[in-house]
C-alpha cells in the first residue's frame, strides 16, 4: 500500500515491510542566496591525444586523489589526469591478453577505489585488479556464478552499473533488455561473498510513454529511449531518469525504496508524451525524436563528497519563445536527505544530457566539472556554487 511517509523519521520507516515503495511529492524549501561562477578549462595532453569517445562515460573520477582515470577501451590504455592542474599525468597500460587481462568481451567502464584498487566493467563481467595491475578476481553477472536472490527467466543484469568507492560492491539494471522486454529494477551484486540481491523498482512502464520506435521491415527496428542513471550513496543507491522530476532512493538500512517526486518553478516535471510512438520511415522517426528532445530534459545526480550536496542540470526549449530554438538551463541542488533546496535558471548553456548520451559529470573541490570536446581536445564547463542560509 501506497502513503505518504515523512523522511526524516527513520524510525517510522523501519516499521514498514522491505522492499515496499513509498510515495514523497516534496517541497522545495529553498531559503539560501545563490551565485555561482562559470568558466571552461583544457586539459593539456602534452603531445597525447585524449582518448574522447562516449563522452568520458567510461572514464572515473577518484575525488579521493583529485584525478580523472579515462579508459580507451580498444586498447587498455588509461590517462591519469590531474584535475587540478588541468593536465595528464601519466598512462597506464593494462593487458588485454593473458591472466591479468582487462578483456573478455569488451572493456565498457574503469572504477578506482579509495583502497587503491581498479576495477573494470566487461558486459556481463568484472574485473577486479590491485595495485599492481595483478588480477584479484574475476565477478559474473548470472545465475550460476552468484548466489543469494535469482535472475528471472530471460533476464540478465546491466554490465554498464555503478560500483561503490570502497569496491564493497556493484549496482546495475536488470531485466529483458531485448527491444520489447522490461527492465525490472536494480541488481546489487557484493563483492565478499559474491551475493546478489535483486532490488524490484516500478518505474519501466512509465518510461515505455516516451519511447519512439522506428520499424524498418520486419527484425529492423530502432528506437529513441529515455537514460536512466544510478547514483551512489555510501550503501544506498538513486535511480532517475532524463525524462521526469523523480527519483527512487534504496535505503538498504531498512531495505526499502522511496519514490520522491519534485517540482520545479522554472521547467516542466515531465515530458509531455504527444508524440507518435510507432513510425515507419527514418525521416519521421528523426522529427519525432528532435519534437522530444526539446521538451525538458534530466540529467544524472552528481554528489559533492565533500558538502554532501546533490547537483543535477536540467534543459528545456525556452517556452516563451519556442521559435528561437533557444534552451533555459537549469541548476537544482538537494541536500544530504534529498531534499530540493534551491534550483537556479542559468545564464551560461552547460554541457549535459544531449541527444542519445550524458558526458561526464563530477564535483571537484565544490566545482562541478560537465565534459565537452572542444576541437576534438578535452574541455570541461566548470561551474562554482556559492550559497549562503
Amino acid at each position: 500500500m501506497s502513503r505518504y511517509l515523512t523522511f526524516l523519521f527513520l524510525t517510522a520507516m523501519m516499521s514498514c515491510s522491505a522492499k515496499e515503495e513509498k510515495e514523497e511529492e516534496v517541497v522545495n524549501k529553498s531559503n539560501i542566496e545563490f551565485s555561482y561562477t562559470i568558466d571552461t578549462v583544457r586539459i593539456d595532453g602534452g603531445g597525447t591525444k585524449h582518448y574522447l569517445g562516449m563522452n568520458l562515460t567510461m572514464a572515473d573520477y577518484s575525488a579521493q586523489e583529485g584525478l580523472l582515470y579515462n579508459l580507451e577501451p580498444e586498447t587498455g590504455r588509461v590517462e591519469v589526469i590531474d584535475v587540478e592542474k588541468q593536465k595528464l599525468l601519466r598512462l597506464i597500460q593494462y593487458d588485454m591478453r593473458g591472466p591479468n587481462s582487462i578483456k573478455e568481451y569488451y572493456p565498457s567502464g574503469i572504477k578506482k577505489t579509495i583502497l587503491g584498487e581498479t576495477f573494470f566493467r566487461d558486459f556481463y563481467v568484472i574485473h577486479r585488479m590491485d595495485s599492481s595491475r595483478k588480477k584479484i578476481d574475476t565477478y559474473k553477472l548470472d545465475n550460476s556464478s552468484l548466489k543469494g536472490d535469482r535472475l528471472p527467466y530471460e533476464t540478465n543484469i546491466d554490465g554498464s552499473g555503478e560500483i561503490a568507492a570502497d569496491g564493497s560492491y556493484y549496482v546495475g539494471l536488470y531485466g529483458n533488455f531485448k527491444p520489447k522486454g522490461e527492465i525490472l529494477g536494480v541488481a546489487k551484486v557484493r563483492f565478499s561473498d559474491k551475493s546478489m540481491k535483486l532490488i524490484p523498482i516500478d518505474f519501466w512502464d512509465q518510461l515505455k510513454e516516451y519511447t519512439i520506435t522506428v520499424n524498418y521491415d520486419i527484425g529492423r527496428r530502432s528506437s529513441s529511449t529515455e537514460m536512466k542513471f544510478l547514483t551512489l550513496n555510501g550503501p544506498d543507491f538513486i535511480l532517475s531518469t532524463s525524462a521526469s522530476n523523480e527519483l527512487w532512493y534504496y535505503i538498504s538500512e531498512i531495505d526499502s525504496v522511496v519514490h520522491r517526486s519534485y517540482h520545479s518553478t522554472i521547467t516542466s516535471d515531465k515530458k509531455s508524451g504527444e508524440y507518435r510512438k510507432e513510425v515507419t520511415t527514418h525521416a519521421t522517426f528523426e522529427y519525432w525524436a528532435q519534437r522530444k528532445n526539446q521538451e525538458v530534459t534530466f540529467g544524472p545526480l552528481v554528489k559533492d563528497p565533500d558538502s554532501q550536496l546533490f547537483y543535477r542540470y536540467s534543459r528545456e526549449l525556452d517556452k516563451i519563445n519556442p521559435e528561437s530554438a533557444r534552451y533555459v538551463y537549469v541548476l537544482t541542488v538537494f541536500n544530504e536527505k534529498l531534499d530540493q533546496i534551491h534550483e537556479e535558471k542559468l545564464r551560461n548553456r552547460v554541457s549535459i544530457l544531449g541527444k542519445y548520451f550524458a558526458g561526464k559529470t563530477f564535483v571537484h573541490k565544490g566545482m562541478i566539472y560537465s565534459y565537452i570536446n572542444l576541437n576534438d581536445e578535452m574541455a570541461f564547463v566548470r561551474l562554482k556554487p556559492d550559497f549562503s542560509e
